[in-house]
């Protein structure tokens, strides 16, 4: 390169560079408001409610947990379920005590005092189909996925009436889409909406969701490696509300909020009400009951 062509290099780094300024945006914190994630099911295991409250937007730190309050659900012939606090913002209720909350059909309430004030909400409990089945195949690499085994599952949808379905996919015990939180797998009866899907099979692109492409199954062989476990694909489908349904559909859409078309973030709807069970906005979050079906199959 000639020293006049360096020259003009120098020139075009410094007049863009000397367009850069920083720009420190000093936003108003606003008030504090509790968060309830309240997703729980009728399955034996623990229970957990966690209460956290909002923070600044621009915040790094972790999200401020919330331990004083008075939490409880209220079930068949008013028995009362009390969800103890840990310390670290999580509520529990263990099934062992009264048993799971799992009457199909009931309208559970939620019953939160804080700061001496009482938030209500509620949630019918679904039923939920049971899992007929797994599959796993074998899949080259393609356009869609890296090569690999595949897993299905099949269900089938009730017929007759409206359902909403959380469908959640495990590797190994973990969430098979962990790094991406706000990917969720919803189903409007067997499909993603519209009447067309009542009482079928759930289709194609929602039975074969349970795998990831990026990273799909294994075959060990365990004659060659003896410390690694056989890979495991499960899968849980939880029956949810329609405004559960609303809920998790909004967290979606609002963490793919972004690039040219992007609208103002705004607070996502919650279905928990004042005493009175007017609207209020203190209390973000959701209460959500669902019935729950699990399955898996070993990669052999």
């Amino acid at each position: 390169m000639n020293i006049k062509n360096i020259f003009y290099l120098l020139v075009v780094t410094f007049i863009f560079s000397s367009c850069e300024d920083v720009i420190d945006l000093e936003l108003e914190d606003g008030r504090t408001r509790l968060v309830v994630d309240g997703f729980l099911n009728s399955d034996s295991s623990v229970q957990k409610i966690r209460i956290t409250t909002t923070a600044p937007y621009f915040s790094n730190s972790a999200t401020p947990v919330e331990n004083g309050a008075a939490v409880k659900v209220v079930g068949p012939n008013g028995i009362e379920y009390n969800f103890i606090n840990d310390g670290d913002g999580n509520y529990h209720y263990n099934p062992s005590t009264l048993g799971p909350l799992d009457s199909i059909g009931f309208d559970y309430k939620l019953e939160l005092v804080y700061e001496k004030y009482t938030y209500i909400a509620n949630s019918i409990l679904n039923p939920v189909p049971v899992i007929d089945s797994m599959t796993v195949a074998f899949e080259e690499e393609g356009f869609n996925g890296e090569e690999g085994y595949y897993t299905q599952f099949y269900s089938r949808d009730f017929a007759g009436r409206k359902d909403y379905y959380w469908i959640k996919p495990f590797k190994n015990g973990e969430p098979v889409y962990k790094n991406e939180p706000a990917f969720m797998i919803l189903s409007e009866d067997a499909a993603f909406g519209g009447d067309a899907a009542d009482g079928l099979v759930f289709i194609l692109p929602l039975r074969a969701s349970i795998t990831d492409p990026k990273s799909p199954f294994e075959l060990v062989d365990t004659t060659l490696t003896l410390n690694r476990p056989l890979d495991v694909s499960s899968v849980e489908l939880h029956s949810i509300n329609e405004d559960g349904y609303q809920f998790l559909g909004q967290i979606g859409g609002t963490n793919g909020n972004d690039g040219l078309f992007a609208v103002p973030p705004s607070n996502i709807r919650s279905n928990i009400t004042d005493a009175s069970g007017n609207e209020q906005d203190e209390v973000l979050g959701l209460f959500s009951l669902s019935g729950i079906s699990k399955s898996q199959i070993i990669i052999k």
